[in-house]
C-alpha cells in the first residue's frame, strides 16, 4: 500500500488502547507508509464513562495503583513497550492531593497512595490527558483526524474498504476499522415495560410517582425529593452510586465513629431507601490491597493444564470440548478457594500436592457463594439484624485485607484467575446450557464476592441502617407488584414465615443496560446487522450477547465467514469473550492491552511494506523485531 486510513469508532478505554499500540508500533520504526487515522467519538476524547463532569462521590472501583493505559514488560504478544505514567503517576504528577475530602491540585492536604479509590471524574481526566500524549507523539508520516460524531452506517465496497457515513451524511472512507463503542444503550426489555406500565398507570394520581430504567446520568436524581420512599433494585457498584447520589450527593456527611465504623450526619434532603436485590445480600466490600500494583495469587489447581485436562476428559466421554462450569471449572477453582483460606487461616502455606482440603474451608467457600443457604427468617425484622450483622463482618474482614483474611484472601482467588477464567468460558468453552447458567448465576456471584465496591462503600450502608435512612431488601427474590389504591410501587418478601411489604413512590433499577445486538439503539450496530456484516454471538442456540468475533476479534458476519479488516473489543465482544470492561492494570500481562495489541499489529502487518513486520511474539522489547514477510 502507498498509503492507508484506519478508522477507530469508539474512544473510551478500548479505543484508547488500540491508539496506545499503534503509537508504541509506529514509534518503535514499524514501518508504513502514509497513515491516516480517523479517531471518531462524539464525546470528549479517552473518557467512555468516566467522564470528568462527574461529581467526585462517584469512585474508581479499583485502586489508584492498579490502572494504567500503557504497556509494560509484563505483556505479551503485543508489541513493543511504550512507558507512560499509571493513572496514580498523573494524579500525583499534576499535584493532587485530598483536601477535606476533596480531591484539587493543591500543596496542602494528603498525598494520593496507591490504595486510594479516586473519582471516576480524575480518572476521565486520566484518560484524556492520555489521548493528549499520544495524538502528540505520532510520526510525521500519520495524519490524525477526531471527529467528535457518530457512526450511523458502515459498508463494505466489492474491494474490500470500509465506507463509514456520520450523521449529518459525512462519509469517511477507510481500509480498516475497529469498533470499540463501549456502553451502548438498549431498548426497554420485558421488566422495563411492567415497571413502565405501573407508572404510567399512577403518575397523574401520584406526582412523586417515577421510574428510573438506570441511574445515569446521575443528576437525574436530584428529582427525587426528600418526601419519596425510594426502591433500588440492585445491590452492585451502581446501587452505591444511587445510595452516595442519595446521600452525599445531596449534601450529607460521613465521619469516622470508631476505627472501621461511619457515623451519617443527614442534611435533611435525604429520602428513605430500600435497597433489594435477587441474592438477597450486600455486595462484599473490597478489602485493604495488601498485594501492591502488580501483585497476584498464582495458581496450584485451577491452571490452565487443569482446563485443558477436563476439555480432554470432555472430548473422550462425549466428543466434544465443550465444558460444563458446575461439574468441570468449579470443583477445581472451589479447591483453589478453599487451599488460600486454609493456608491464611493457618497462617502457612501447604503443599498442594498433599492438599486435602479441610470440611471447614470447604464449607467457608460454601457460605461465600451461598450465605443465605439454610437460613429461615420469621421475620422482617430478623432479616434487617442479619444483614447489619453481614455488613459488620465483611466490613471487619476488609480491614484485615485481602492477604490476611481468610475469607478476603479466598475472594480475591477470583479476580486474580480471571484470565483462567476466561480461558475456560470464552468463544464458546462452556455448553449453551452451562453458559447460560454462568451467565444467569455464576457471573452474579463472582462478582459479589470479588468485585464489590471498596470497603468504605459498605461502611456507609451499615451507617445508614443505623440513621434509620436505609433498609436491605426483603430477602431474595422479593415480588414486586403496584398498589392501584395508594398508586406506589410495592415489594413483598418471598422469603420471611410473616409476610412483610412496603410502598414506594420511586423505583430505581440500578444497572448498566447488557449489550443486546438486536436491543441497543445504537444505529451502527442496527445497520451492521441489517447488512449482515455483523451477527449476534450465539453458543449453538443460545445466544448471550455480544457481537460474533473470531479469537482475533475480527467481526463474524452473518454467513460465518471472518471480515478481515474489522474488529470488535471491549462491551460489544463481550458474550463470544468474558469480563471485556476491566481496565488494564500494570505488571499483570494486561489482557486488554494484549487484545489491543493484537489488533494494531493485524492492522499493521496488514499494511506494511513488503518485506518488513514486527514479530508478534516478541512483545517485551524497546524495539522492533523485523523478519521476512
Amino acid at each position: 500500500m502507498k498509503s492507508a486510513s484506519i478508522a477507530i469508532v469508539g474512544l473510551g478505554p478500548r479505543g484508547l488502547n488500540i491508539l496506545e499500540r499503534l503509537s508504541a508500533l509506529l514509534n518503535a520504526g514499524y514501518a508504513t507508509p502514509a497513515l491516516t487515522l480517523h479517531l471518531i467519538d462524539p464525546a470528549i476524547p479517552g473518557q467512555g464513562v468516566h467522564e470528568w463532569s462527574q461529581p467526585q462521590h462517584l469512585l474508581v472501583n479499583t485502586v489508584a495503583g492498579q490502572i494504567t493505559m500503557y504497556s509494560d514488560d509484563t505483556v505479551e504478544g503485543a508489541g513493543p513497550v511504550a512507558p507512560g505514567p499509571s493513572f496514580l503517576d498523573w494524579v500525583r504528577a499534576r499535584g493532587y492531593r485530598c483536601v477535606d475530602g476533596k480531591y484539587i491540585v493543591s500543596s496542602a492536604g494528603l498525598e494520593i497512595g496507591e490504595n486510594d479509590y479516586l473519582p471516576r471524574s480524575l480518572l476521565g481526566e486520566y484518560l484524556t490527558a492520555v489521548y493528549d500524549r499520544l495524538i502528540a507523539g505520532f510520526p510525521a508520516n500519520v495524519t490524525l483526524h477526531n471527529h467528535r460524531r457518530e457512526v450511523k452506517q458502515m459498508t463494505r465496497l466489492d474491494d474490500g474498504k470500509l465506507a463509514l457515513r456520520l450523521d449529518g451524511d459525512y462519509l469517511i472512507a477507510a481500509d480498516f476499522c475497529c469498533l470499540a463503542l463501549g456502553h451502548c444503550k438498549g431498548r426497554q426489555d420485558e421488566f422495563d415495560r411492567m415497571l413502565e406500565a405501573m407508572t404510567n398507570q399512577g403518575e397523574s394520581k401520584n406526582s412523586r410517582l417515577r421510574f428510573f430504567r438506570n441511574p445515569y446520568p446521575i443528576a437525574a436524581l436530584s428529582r427525587i425529593s426528600p418526601a419519596d420512599r425510594v426502591a433500588i433494585c440492585g445491590a452492585g457498584l451502581s446501587a452505591t452510586d444511587v445510595v452516595s447520589a442519595l446521600t452525599s450527593g445531596m449534601g450529607g456527611r460521613f465521619e469516622a465513629a470508631a476505627p472501621g465504623h461511619l457515623r451519617y450526619l443527614s442534611c435533611g434532603r435525604e429520602p428513605a431507601m430500600h435497597m433489594f436485590s435477587r441474592q438477597g445480600v450486600p455486595f462484599g466490600g473490597r478489602a485493604v490491597n495488601q498485594k501492591g500494583v502488580g501483585g497476584q495469587y498464582k495458581t496450584r489447581f485451577f491452571t490452565r493444564e487443569a482446563i485443558d485436562a477436563a476439555r480432554h476428559r470432555t472430548r473422550l466421554h462425549s466428543g466434544s470440548s465443550q465444558l460444563d462450569f458446575d461439574r468441570d471449572v468449579w470443583p477445581v477453582l472451589k479447591l483453589e478457594m478453599a487451599y488460600v483460606h486454609e493456608c491464611t487461616q493457618d497462617k502457612q502455606w501447604l503443599d498442594p500436592r498433599d492438599y486435602r482440603p479441610a470440611p471447614a474451608s470447604l464449607q467457608a467457600i460454601d457460605t461465600l457463594v451461598a450465605p443465605l443457604d439454610g437460613i429461615r427468617f420469621a421475620t422482617y425484622a430478623d432479616y434487617q439484624q442479619f444483614v447489619q450483622a453481614y455488613l459488620r463482618q465483611d466490613i471487619a474482614d476488609a480491614l484485615e485485607g485481602n492477604v490476611e483474611n481468610p475469607r478476603k484472601a479466598a475472594a480475591d482467588v477470583i479476580r486474580d484467575v480471571r484470565d483462567n477464567i476466561r480461558y475456560a468460558v470464552d468463544h464458546c468453552g462452556l455448553t449453551p446450557e452451562s453458559h447460560r447458567r454462568f451467565l444467569s448465576h455464576w457471573c452474579a456471584v463472582m462478582n459479589r464476592i470479588a468485585v464489590g465496591p471498596p470497603k468504605e462503600r459498605n461502611m456507609e450502608l451499615l451507617a445508614l441502617c443505623e440513621a434509620g435512612l436505609l433498609e436491605f431488601g426483603m430477602g431474595p427474590n422479593p415480588a414486586i407488584g403496584y398498589d392501584g389504591a395508594a398508586h406506589r410501587y410495592t415489594l413483598s418478601s418471598t422469603a420471611f414465615a410473616q409476610a412483610h411489604a412496603a410502598a414506594f413512590d420511586v423505583f430505581v433499577r440500578a444497572k448498566i443496560d447488557v449489550f443486546e445486538p438486536e436491543q441497543t439503539t445504537s444505529a451502527l450496530i442496527e445497520d451492521l446487522l441489517a447488512s449482515g456484516l455483523a451477527a449476534p454471538f450465539r453458543n449453538g442456540a443460545f445466544k448471550p450477547s455480544g457481537l460474533a468475533v473470531s479469537p482475533a476479534a475480527n467481526l463474524i458476519d452473518a454467513t460465518g465467514c471472518v471480515v478481515d479488516n474489522v474488529w470488535a473489543l471491549g462491551n460489544i465482544a463481550e458474550g463470544p469473550t468474558f469480563y471485556t470492561y476491566v481496565l488494564p492494570r500494570p505488571q499483570v500481562n494486561s489482557r486488554a492491552i494484549q487484545d489491543a495489541g493484537k489488533v494494531a499489529l493485524a492492522m499493521l502487518d496488514k499494511i506494511g511494506t513488503p518485506g518488513h513486520s514486527l514479530d508478534p511474539t516478541a512483545s517485551n522489547q524497546s524495539q522492533p523485531n523485523l523478519i521476512a514477510a
